[in-house]
């Protein structure tokens, strides 16, 4: 355990990361490679603690959505190849080109446009063509014709570092679902296979995400774009098809005990009574810190690895648990709000479902006040 004075910190499992890049090498066929998917600071993790580690584990392609994180990123050397996956502001073109970033390109006027504007600026920006093959999000249509497909891939102060997709459903094993993902793949299959008859290099191409690799095996191409499971966590409905350890874990501490009488109301609102004395405990954890305020009166924490209940509504920096069953509670105590301690776990994905959201949102939303802490 880290000794720390903070009111609530992340812990971050160096030995459980090395872990699972192991075991996504292990499970991926020999010729494909990762781009890890570091955006949004790591899933809130912490971009450049892991990107480092990565690097040393030998992940040398690196996937964001901002040219603001490639910057962080290049400022802390990291020097790995790096794809920003969304669009880029023009305002944005020479700042990524300065730190050695990929931009997608979302559209054939992108494209011309991109071309134009590195011409007059004599210079060549490394692109890569994003294809919508039914996400309907960003992308050149996978239909396009033949003359449009000239103009994105002949664009001569382009430097065309690969194409790719994003599946939509691939989390799902609804028929329907499975059907149209193995439709997506038909159509990006067909589109790269369009650009090489053409005389075109489309560089590497890669369509699976994390649940595209574990549902669908059998999509084969330079690269796949490991982001959660390299964490540690579940992506929707996947096959399990190698093992993995969670990376984050967050503690908070008790800030105070009381026993509270029967038929008294806790938190804001009074959503939760006593229907008897209870020993009511306080945690230095709140919405602030980025636990969901929809969990009050649903979620449990761990306390001297048993299983206490959130009850009353959860507040900006605090929030109250019932410690009635336990013998011994004290202040300072740890809690344990995602994690182990003792036998007993709280998952991540036990609290996406309680709060009827998926895990990466959960801790995207952990700010930079909670500190985190990289242990082995």
């Amino acid at each position: 355990m880290i000794m720390n004075k903070s009111r609530c910190w992340i812990e971050l499992s160096k030995s459980n990361l090395e872990f699972n890049i192991k075991q996504l090498n292990e499970y991926l066929p020999h010729h494909e490679k990762s781009i890890a998917i570091i955006k949004a600071d790591g899933y809130g993790h912490g971009a450049v603690t892991l990107a480092k580690i990565m690097e040393k584990n030998g992940i040398k392609d690196f996937g964001v959505a901002a040219v603001s994180e490639v910057e962080d990123l290049r400022k802390n050397n990291i020097n790995s190849s790096i794809l920003v996956l969304s669009y880029v502001d023009q305002q944005d073109w020479q700042k990524a080109y300065d730190y050695d970033a990929i931009m997608t390109v979302v559209s054939v006027d992108h494209a011309l446009k991109l071309n134009k504007w590195a011409k007059n600026h004599n210079l060549k920006l490394k692109v890569e063509i994003k294809v919508d093959t039914g996400m309907r999000r960003l992308g050149i249509h996978s239909e396009i014709d033949e003359e449009e497909i000239k103009k994105v891939y002949s664009s001569s102060y382009l430097e065309i570092i690969g194409t790719y997709t994003h599946l939509s459903s691939a989390d799902s094993f609804k028929k329907e679902d499975q059907e149209f993902t193995r439709l997506q793949d038909q159509r990006f299959s067909k589109f790269i296979n369009k650009v090489k008859e053409l005389g075109f290099n489309p560089g590497r191409t890669h369509l699976s995400a994390s649940s595209g690799f574990l549902n669908y095996p059998e999509f084969s191409y330079d690269f796949v774009r490991p982001g959660f499971v390299l964490y540690g966590y579940d992506v929707g409905s996947v096959e399990e098809r190698y093992q993995r350890k969670p990376v984050l874990s967050l503690y908070s501490k008790i800030e105070y005990v009381k026993t509270v009488a029967a038929n008294e109301g806790l938190s804001y609102g009074r959503t939760y009574f006593t229907d008897k004395p209870q020993k009511i405990a306080t945690v230095s954890c709140g919405y602030a810190d980025g636990y969901p305020r929809n969990l009050s009166n649903r979620s449990e924490v761990l306390v001297r690895g048993q299983r206490c209940r959130v009850v009353g509504r959860i507040c900006m920096d605090q929030l109250m648990i019932d410690v009635s069953h336990l013998d011994v509670v004290e202040v300072e105590d740890k809690v344990t709000l995602i994690g182990s301690d003792c036998n007993e776990s709280i998952k991540l994905e036990e609290l996406a479902r309680l709060a009827d959201t998926v895990p990466s949102e959960i801790v995207c939303r952990i700010p930079h006040r909670v500190t985190r802490y990289l242990v082995d």
